[in-house]
């Protein structure tokens, strides 16, 4: 499929099964929050840890993805303000030289505090919970691209936009 022509909107959710470190596909995943229709937020392991990039480069990166839509526009609208609004607090503090929020998958921090730790399935539980303030179901310690998947696909609230024939997660996490 050719994503050039696939248009965003704010509030979309992007997950794949598959991710940029060493784990094998359908382990852990990445997933990222639109922005724009070209542009999303993304947390990663690399400094800046939340960054804005173009969309274009998580579908290069993670062809095997499934690409879900917020179907009421309070959802969509805030969800993706609380994105940007989070990523240049991110950045402001990058600036200062304090690395607030540090990436880590530590599972002895809440899911509801956003600066202690950032992942990229929290950022965009995050975006919902802060945003919308509606709360994703999350099944067990840490939320993941894969519980993504399980939930927005089952969520009367979202759409099912794309997703690859081979997308998929051999564990439930």
């Amino acid at each position: 499929m050719n994503f050039a022509h696939r248009v965003l909107r704010p509030g979309d959710v992007l997950t794949a099964c598959d991710n940029m470190l060493a784990v094998p596909t359908g382990f852990l995943g990445h997933s990222a929050i639109a922005v724009g229709p070209d542009e999303i937020v993304e947390a990663v392991v690399t400094f800046p840890y939340v960054r804005r990039a173009p969309a274009a480069e998580f579908f290069m990166q993670h062809p095997k993805h499934a690409h879900y839509r917020p179907i009421p526009d309070w959802l969509a609208a805030g969800s993706a303000q609380y994105a940007i609004t989070y990523h240049q607090a991110c950045q402001a503090n990058y600036a200062k030289g304090i690395i607030v929020p540090p990436f880590s998958f530590s599972p002895a921090i809440p899911l509801e505090d956003p600066w202690s730790s950032i992942y990229c399935s929290k950022l965009v539980w995050l975006c919902y919970y802060y945003g919308a303030g509606y709360p994703l179901y999350n099944d067990y310690f840490l939320f993941t691209p894969e519980d993504l998947d399980s939930v927005l696909g089952s969520d009367p609230h979202f759409a099912l936009v794309y997703k690859h024939p081979e997308f998929h997660f051999k564990i439930n996490t």
